[in-house]
């Protein structure tokens, strides 16, 4: 008879072993305690949303809303439909209207970190379902909140020991003056745009902005000549860009002006910004984001300015480029015979309680077979129990490094374990 075949994971998704984790926690650690530093404070916004949310939001002219969005329709005919959010930022104003939480404090420093969902094609780094952080600072049109967020950003990549990388800064403009920077990026396309991709040709019309966010080498070669939309800066944005340019000088942060950089989707006005990376090649972004003062009054809410950042988990654990290595045990129990087993196990629950990691064999094996699991687990100490250790009520503590053995009590022998002095 023919063995069923193994089961094998969606494609675009990744299984997260054991030994890939230590990695995961070590950026998860950095991202909290930085956000935090920074007077953020967590949400956790459903995986889901309303579909129309991201229509309003996002911009039906995205790549996202147009082709990657995961969208389950209702079961009841002409019912709302949900999808899978594809980012977090509409799903984080959404929760902050909902909450009235602009009418407790003027202004919000939220900070998000989990999955989301995008149907495209998989490549190094980037999957169907991947993860990201970031932040939404609501409620203040202040361009130091904006180097703030950079900052934020800048500081987690150090922290985990990414170097290296670049920051790269643009502005939008906002609604006053971003017709003269429309009218001129249209001037330029207009005579060649039969020679950009069919994408482009089609946002040509529904948001022209969108062609110089086009990934096509012979496109993005055309747009190295487009007109900058810092040459069509309003007096106000104007100003608002120098500031933001002068706060990162202050806080010391080296950074490029960017006429390319536009980000990929509706809502940006005014500062957006892009880090990356020279280890992660050609796909070398790591997480990017800017001002979006419309996008609140346009969901519902107060006109107020916003800003924030997106990142994702995966590029920056691929430039940090760490050995997956899992944490040592403190200890490993070994039973030295069968007898002794129950005592094995009752010291390995009292170096647990005395918060010491460590485990013990459960298959009955040799000493010397239980010997090889404790130095295969990479544990630092021996904790062996026999008949003459069970006689007199103690363990025998042995570094696995070849360091003195000695018998102790089970209190003892946890001190020993931390490194305490007796």
């Amino acid at each position: 008879m023919t063995p069923p075949a193994v089961p094998r994971r969606p494609e675009g998704t990744q299984d997260l072993l054991p030994e890939n984790l230590p990695a995961w926690r070590r950026l998860e650690s950095a991202v909290r305690e930085v956000f935090e530093l920074y007077g953020y404070q967590e949400v956790r916004p459903p995986l889901f949303e309303s579909t129309a949310l991201f229509h309003k939001s996002t911009g039906e002219t995205t790549d996202i809303v147009e082709k990657q969005m995961f969208t389950v329709p209702s079961r009841a005919e002409g019912g709302e439909s949900f999808t899978f959010r594809p980012e977090f930022t509409p799903g984080v104003i959404r929760l902050i209207l909902e909450n009235q939480l602009l009418k407790q404090r003027p202004l919000l420093k939220l900070w998000y970190s989990g999955p989301v969902f995008r149907y495209e094609r998989p490549q190094k780094g980037r999957y169907r379902q991947f993860h990201q952080f970031g932040v939404e600072a609501v409620g203040s049109n202040d361009p130091l909140i904006d180097v703030e967020t950079i900052a934020a950003f800048e500081h987690i990549l150090r922290k985990v020991g990414v170097t290296g990388h670049a920051i790269r800064i643009n502005s939008m403009g906002c609604t006053e003056c971003r017709g003269a920077y429309r009218d001129a990026l249209r001037a330029f396309i207009q005579p060649n745009l039969a020679l950009y991709c069919e994408n482009c040709r089609r946002r040509f019309d529904r948001n022209v902005f969108r062609v110089l966010d086009c990934k096509v080498p012979a496109d993005r070669e055309r747009n190295e000549q487009a007109p900058a939309a810092v040459d069509s800066l309003c007096e106000a944005c104007r100003a608002h860009f120098a500031a933001v340019q002068q706060g990162l000088k202050d806080a010391g942060l080296s950074f490029a002006v960017d006429k390319r950089i536009v980000r990929g989707l509706d809502y940006y006005t005014r500062t957006v910004y892009e880090f990356t990376s020279p280890q992660l090649g050609s796909q070398d972004a790591l997480g990017g984001g800017g001002r979006y003062d419309g996008l609140v009054a346009q969901m519902g809410g107060p006109d107020v300015g916003a800003v924030g950042f997106s990142a994702g988990t995966e590029r920056v654990l691929l430039a940090m480029g760490e050995e997956t290595v899992a944490r040592a045990a403190d200890f490993y129990a070994v039973a030295a015979d069968d007898a002794s087993r129950s005592d094995a196990f009752r010291a390995a629950q009292a170096l647990r309680a005395a918060g010491l990691s460590g485990d013990l064999d459960f298959e009955g094996r040799s000493l010397k077979a239980q010997m090889r699991s404790a130095n295969k687990a990479g544990a630092r100490f021996a904790v062996i129990v026999g008949s003459e250790e069970r006689a007199q009520g103690r363990v025998r503590v042995k570094p696995m490094d070849g360091g003195e053995e000695r018998v102790v009590a089970i209190d003892e022998a946890a001190r020993i374990l931390k490194g305490e002095k007796p």
